[in-house]
Order: structure tokens, then sequence, then C-alpha cells
């Protein structure tokens, strides 16, 4: 009797396919769907493996992410469906427990069958208590064309009897898909959008979320190119407010209170405050205001914890009579940033009001560091200091080297 024509005394046929699935991709869920139909079966168990011993490298993501990531993936398939089996047992996962533990969920009247591909059938003769699968399940092996693979398989072999057939082999490579992934490229003819999104709402695979830059150059570098083409960065002979001569002129509100320059100068300074631990961000008005609101948004849509305020030149004298303003508490771990740094007078005091009302400055920020002491000074305060762009002694403004 073939593996295509079901005992009469079955009353169930349900495929078992196990995999790490880090991540699960569209090569899975067609194999799944042939199996599904191929063998006749009632159902397919699409079963993320909890700590697969027979991997030299574990998976990336947890057993909890890979199992979420299958539920996404398999939540509109007829036919298929996921079992948490080898996430919720302990210790290394073994096929020969997932069929014992599926028969006393299933019950005996249940006929099992594993989906492998042929590489994984033939090494089931190193499995834990190999010798014992020909009489838990039948085994079913999809292959490429004109694979012969069960040529030389000797008659102990637990996939020598099993029923071969060739089926789809998408060429997917977890590998190569995370490498995608991490790199920002387009997967979408890999996995389902559902899965894509849950990768990049848990940051899995070294990927950024939506939106986000993949790296923080490329980034700084769109930010100068943003500037010029707005005219927020200028060359040419220009006086400065202090009487200083300068060669360029940086005018940061045109930047932060244009959209595409808001965007980025946020997603700039999260990255940074979020790598620091802060809790809250903030600097002196006026030029912090935009940023902040900016940097708030973000924040909220990337379900971060943190609080934006601003520094006045002086206490209020009306009302609560505050410097520091919004709902930053002292205590708090907190970054202070403003868009220009020069000499470092209004950056400087905003440090010294946060510090006052009893805040730790872990982190202080500028978009453009004219390298006129201002970066010294904060430096020489022992706090940690990130600007983006910098001004050279010949009087170019370039994309700060990382130290």
């Amino acid at each position: 009797m073939g593996l295509s024509d079901p005992p009469p005394e079955a009353v169930r046929r349900i495929g078992v396919f196990g995999g790490t699935f880090d991540p699960i991709h569209r090569g899975h869920i067609e194999i799944a769907r042939f199996a599904l139909g191929e063998a006749k079966l009632d159902l397919v168990l699409m079963i993320p493996a909890g700590q697969p011993w027979l991997r030299e490298d574990q998976p990336i993501a947890s057993p909890e992410q890979r199992l979420r990531m299958t539920e996404l993936a398999v939540a509109s398939e007829d036919g298929l469906e996921v079992s948490d089996v080898d996430v919720v047992r302990e210790g290394e996962t073994y096929s020969i427990d997932t069929l014992n533990d599926l028969r006393a969920e299933y019950g005996p009247s249940t006929e099992f069958v594993l989906i492998l591909g042929a590489d994984s059938a033939l090494q089931t003769d190193r499995w834990n208590r190999a010798d014992e699968l020909s009489s838990m399940c039948k085994i079913f092996v999809i292959g490429r064309p004109g694979e012969d693979w069960q040529a030389e398989l000797p008659e102990s072999h637990p996939a020598h009897d099993a029923t071969f057939i060739e089926g789809p082999m998408l060429d997917i490579s977890a590998t190569e898909l995370r490498r995608q992934l991490a790199a920002g490229e387009d997967v979408s003819d890999s996995v389902s959008s559902a899965v894509e999104r849950y990768i990049r709402q848990n940051r899995l695979y070294g990927v950024k979320k939506e939106g986000e830059m993949v790296q923080t150059a490329s980034g700084s570098d769109r930010l100068l190119e943003r500037a010029k083409e707005l005219g927020a960065l200028q060359f040419g002979d220009f006086t400065l407010s202090s009487g200083q001569k300068s060669t360029y002129y940086f005018d940061g509100r045109q930047l932060s209170l244009d959209p595409e320059g808001s965007s980025i100068i946020s997603q700039l300074f999260l990255e940074k405050i979020l790598d620091a631990g802060c809790e809250a961000v903030g600097g002196p008005t006026v030029a912090a205001v935009p940023i902040v609101g900016a940097l708030m948004l973000r924040a909220w849509h990337e379900e971060e914890a943190i609080t934006g305020f601003f520094v006045r030149p002086e206490a209020k004298g009306h009302g609560m009579g505050r410097q520091v303003e919004g709902n930053v508490k002292p205590g708090m771990k907190v970054a202070v940033f403003d868009d220009t740094v020069s000499t470092g007078g209004s950056l400087l005091e905003a440090i010294d009001a946060v510090q006052a009302f009893g805040c730790e400055v872990a982190l202080v920020l500028c978009v453009l560091d004219r390298h006129q002491g201002g970066s010294d000074e904060v430096k020489r305060r022992g706090l940690s200091f990130v600007s983006f762009w910098e001004a050279t002694p010949e009087g170019e403004v370039k994309v700060t080297q990382p130290e």
C-alpha cells in the first residue's frame, strides 16, 4: 500500500513539517501546500524547532519569535496550522519526541507523515532513536527533478522506504534572506508582508524598522545634501553674530523645519539617544523646539519610552517659574542637544540648567560642530559628545567620521 493510498483504518492523516524557520519564507509555505495535496493529507502542522540539536549554529531569532512568524505566515492558509510542541518542550529538539507528543495530542487513529527535503532525509539515520521512526510515521520526501538520493541507502536506513516526489524547490536561502534584510533590500518575493513587518518591528536579523536608515553615515550624507538644496548651508563670506568671519553659513532652523530634514535629524538623534539609554531629550530654545517635536513623534511611532523637554534662557517670572519645561523629572538620564555648536554658550547653559534640575546628562549631540571651543568644553566636563557634521580648518563642512 503506497503513501497516496490512505489505510482504511486511518481517520486522519497529518503532515509534520518541522524546521528552524529562521525566518519562515515562501519556500516553506510552497512545500507545505504541495505536500498537503500530493500526500492527500487532512492537515499540515508547521512546527518551529526549539533547540535543533543537529545545527552547528543555533537560530538567531528566539523560539517564541520564530513561532510567531510561522503563525503569521500561515494565518490565511487553508490546511496549514502551527504547533508549538517543540517550543514549549524544554531541552533539545528531537523528532521522535515531537511525534510522541503529537500522538498523545491527536490520538492513536491518526497517521503522521513526516515531510522532509532530500538532504534532511539522508540524515535521519543520525537522529535520536532513529530505529523507532518507521513505527511512528511515514516519510514523504520532496526533492529536485532527477534527484536519485535513495539508490545507495541500505535497507536499515530510516528513509529507505520513503515516498519521493519531485516538488517545488524555490531558490530561497535563509542565510541570504537574513543578509538581504540586514542590508535593507527588498524581500517581498521571499517572505509575506506580515512576516516582514514583524521582523522590522522587532528588529530581527540586524534590520531597522520601516523608515529607518540602514547606516548612520548614509543619513548624515543625505542631511548634508538636503541642507544645500534648501540653502540652509551656504558658502561664501559671512560675518557671524559673534563678529567672527566664516566661509560658510548654516541656518539650522531651515533644516529642522523642513519635513525631510526634520525626519532625518530625529532618526539620527534617536538612534544615539537610545544607545545611550536616555529617558528624556531636549535642548535650548529656540533651536530645540522643532527637533524635540519630531523626536517625540518618532519615538511614539517606534514605541520607545522617552520624553521631551526644552530649556529656557532663564526661569519664567510667572506661573510655575520653570526653566526646564516638559515631562522630564529629577533623576532621569537625559540627552541634551543643539542644532549647531560654536563656542557652546546656549548649549552649556542648557546643560547646567538640566544638571541643576537634578538630571544626569548622559549624551550631548548636535548636527554641526564648528570646532570653535564648545565641543571641547563639553568633553572637558567628561560628557559624551556626538556630532553628525563638522567644520574643517579649511572652512569646509563634511560628515563626521566615527572615532
